[in-house]
């Protein structure tokens, strides 16, 4: 899908205060390390994980996504009286109902003809926002949409913790929850508006998507925990992304090597080097996140983009890409000019 006319005011994250390190999980994971026969600093030698955030407890991904929301209000110059819709993107919900982006809606007092709607797509899912928001706007139907996403690790890990460290816990549980210590914590938001009333060159290009739900059930996640068959799951995910990549080149017309920053979805070293390297995508071009914030799921592409901004990897008039690869399984493969 194309877009011509949808442009990007601005792109901003909110991090928590709380810093957990991977040495701090270990240690708490002892007793079942010397029964596996297991070194201390395993698990961020593998995962290249130093440490991740936590918000304070009791904190909802509503409220932290209203937090990056007025940020990149501010940052777009924007009032909440100039936004027509709020889509909230991330994995992480406040309840089964009422909606987050009800909640975040109220947080951030739009105006109540604003549409508001949750968009889940497991980690792809602010990608998918993007692309629904841009939709609309491209058709005239809105002239500007804030998509946000607020990622909460904080409860999932620790519920996973305790059953690491209960006195029944072997290897089988080991591998079944490795995923969920990866995970992070993080808000982003996004402004996107029609290019007539655009105060920046930025604009969202639009992308290509691909699903291969014939592997749907490879990762499971609940509030309290997230199983994954992690070597298939890296298997197919990189086995997708590549069909995804070519299906994009052919769409949208890119060259492969032509992009300033490769803002990635990362869930650590594995995946971060098994994309890059089966790509044959440059390194260098892609800002590693995932050593001191882990897997922040929805937010974790949007997020390498706002940062490789700040750091001047992206500058006005280069163009990169957002791309991530979900649960499901789907590919999300999308272009930005700045």
């Amino acid at each position: 899908m194309r877009f011509q006319d949808v442009a990007i005011a601005s792109v901003s994250y909110v991090l928590p205060t709380t810093v957990v390190r991977t040495r701090d999980l270990e240690a708490r994971l002892a007793p079942l390390y010397r029964s596996l026969g297991m070194r201390p600093g395993w698990l961020e030698t593998v995962t290249g994980i130093q440490e991740r955030r936590f918000w304070a407890p009791g904190v909802k991904p509503s409220q932290v996504a209203a937090l990056a929301g007025r940020k990149a209000l501010q940052q777009a110059g924007l009032s909440t009286a100039d936004i027509g819709a709020l889509a909230y993107t991330g994995v992480c919900r406040d309840y089964l109902e009422p909606s987050t982006a009800a909640l975040a809606h109220g947080e951030l007092g739009l105006p109540p003809e604003a549409l508001n709607f949750d968009v889940g797509n497991a980690c792809l899912g602010f990608l998918s926002g993007m692309t629904l928001c841009a939709s609309l706007i491209e058709g005239g139907r809105l002239p500007a949409a804030l998509v946000v996403a607020g990622e909460s690790s904080r409860d999932v890990v620790e519920a996973t913790m305790a059953r690491l460290t209960a006195p029944a816990a072997g290897i089988a549980a080991f591998k079944d929850n490795l995923a969920t210590l990866t995970l992070g914590s993080a808000a982003v938001a996004m402004v996107l508006v029609h290019a007539s009333r655009a105060r920046t060159t930025h604009r969202f290009l639009g992308g290509v998507t691909h699903a291969a739900t014939e592997h749907r059930g490879l990762c499971i996640g609940t509030e309290e925990r997230m199983v994954t068959d992690a070597p298939k799951l890296l298997a197919e995910g990189v086995a997708l992304a590549g069909r995804t990549w070519r299906a994009a080149e052919q769409a949208m017309g890119w060259n492969p090597l032509g992009f300033a920053e490769y803002a990635t979805h990362q869930v650590g070293a594995a995946n971060y080097n098994a994309v890059l390297s089966s790509l044959g995508l440059p390194k260098e071009r892609a800002l590693k996140v995932y050593p001191t914030l882990g897997n922040c799921g929805a937010g974790a592409a949007p997020m390498a983009l706002a940062m490789a901004v700040e750091q001047g990897r992206v500058r006005a008039g280069q163009e990169a890409v957002l791309m991530g690869i979900g649960s499901g399984l789907n590919c999300s493969i999308m272009g930005v000019r700045w």
